[in-house]
């Protein structure tokens, strides 16, 4: 377990899964950031009109670790949002947008991988590969994925099936390889599946009209099934998003989005 501990998960899912996709590489990173604490998610309780209801929205703010914790490039993609205003709040799922937005493609997502301190023996790049963000993998990069595969193997074996997941023992992985956990074959939690939703949804928007500009969409609340406050995450214990940014500010692209 030592050297996946010293991996972010975007950098674990980069070495053992090169079928990835962008929408992999953040969703796993947002989910990092969340369960590091360096960001945080809070409910917000509205009524938008007497025929709606009482809606809950999730946003998006910084975290107690946040001030703290050394960012890697990657990282950037969410918390650059809040760089300048640690008080900001931004609605879940247009983080979600924004991040997509700002990494763009696959490829401008892992050129920053591979210069991470924790890869950067791993890869080498000459002068035409640095244009089209391309790279060679170098016989110690060969050898450290044999070994993080083979690490990620001794865990699935531990956890063959989702009857076989102790809750304590999950605990106790994530205080040691944080978000890694999330690559495992049979750990498929909630929030996992609302942030690849909410990929799914901006990327779909993007391929079908060049651009984010139609605003919002959809509503899904999603239970994190209990989990966050036992991993003391500071995860909220549902996550979700509306059809509107209200309060969420210059929320960077959402179009059109009304408040309520």
């Amino acid at each position: 377990m030592m050297y996946l501990s010293q991996l972010s998960p975007a950098e674990t899912l980069f070495l053992t899964d090169e079928k990835a996709l962008l929408k992999d590489f953040l969703k796993i990173t947002l989910l990092d950031l969340i369960l590091k604490k360096v960001l945080k998610t809070i409910e917000v309780t509205r009524t938008p009109s007497p025929a709606e209801g009482t809606l809950v929205y999730t946003y998006v703010t910084t975290g107690p670790n946040f001030k703290t914790h050394t960012f890697k490039e990657h990282e950037e993609f969410f918390t650059s949002t809040f760089v300048g205003d640690e008080e900001y709040q931004i609605l879940f799922r247009n983080l979600v947008k924004i991040g997509y937005q700002k990494a763009s493609k696959r490829s401008h997502f892992t050129s920053r991988l591979i210069k991470t301190k924790t890869l950067e023996r791993c890869f080498t790049q000459n002068f035409f590969q640095k244009i089209f963000n391309s790279y060679s993998t170098t016989s110690y990069g060969v050898e450290f994925k044999r070994i993080i595969s083979k690490e990620l193997d001794d865990l699935n074996k531990q956890f063959p099936n989702k009857k076989s997941i102790d809750h304590q023992k999950a605990i106790e992985l994530i205080s040691v390889i944080g978000a890694n956990l999330f690559l495992l074959k049979n750990i498929d939690y909630d929030l996992l599946n609302q942030i690849d939703s909410d990929l799914t949804t901006e990327m779909n928007k993007k391929d079908s009209n060049g651009d984010f500009s139609n605003g919002c969409s959809g509503c899904a609340w999603v239970s994190f099934d209990g989990y966050s406050s036992d991993f003391d995450s500071g995860c909220s214990s549902s996550f979700g998003g509306d059809g509107g940014c209200s309060g969420c500010g210059g929320c960077g692209g959402c179009g059109g989005c009304g408040g309520s």
